[in-house]
């Protein structure tokens, strides 16, 4: 099972964008039973809108607001053994996503890190990767993500 949750989660990593100019977006969507997304999707794309950082407890936090009504996505993504995330696949992390003020942690997410670079500053300045979150282990309970950050 988790190997086939793996091997979704760096096909949609992997998969290619519209144009191979196209960064700066969070593609998203859900399986009617997920929480908080609850089977709506998204694309995510104003650079003003979306960012993506490291904390200093070495959790990666991507979020991104909607460009109407003030609804915001976010996902915190960390390792289990507290290491700095490096790029490669994860299984079974923890993974939060946020979406209406609730957020749910999974610690059976799966993340893939495609590229992650850091800027002279220390802080993420590209970031290429995947996510997958499950609401539960029940069918129908899972948030997918696709994600390209460029500042």
């Amino acid at each position: 099972m988790r190997a086939a949750l793996l091997a979704a989660t760096l096909l949609v990593a992997t998969a290619a964008p519209a144009t191979a100019a196209d960064t700066n977006y969070l593609i998203w969507d859900s399986d009617p039973g997920s929480s908080p997304a609850e089977g709506r999707s998204g694309a995510w794309t104003p650079p003003d809108l979306f960012s993506v950082w490291e904390h200093p407890d070495r959790m990666i936090r991507v979020k991104a607001n909607a460009p109407v009504g003030g609804e915001y996505l976010q996902i915190d993504l960390a390792r289990n053994d507290g290491q700095r995330i490096t790029e490669g696949s994860y299984v079974d992390q923890r993974v939060r996503v946020i979406n209406r003020g609730i957020g749910p942690l999974d610690e059976r997410g799966v993340f893939t890190v495609e590229h992650l670079e850091y800027g002279p500053d220390g802080h993420i300045s590209e970031f290429d990767g995947a996510v997958e979150h499950h609401g539960s282990t029940e069918a129908n309970t899972t948030f997918r993500a696709k994600i390209s950050y460029r500042r």
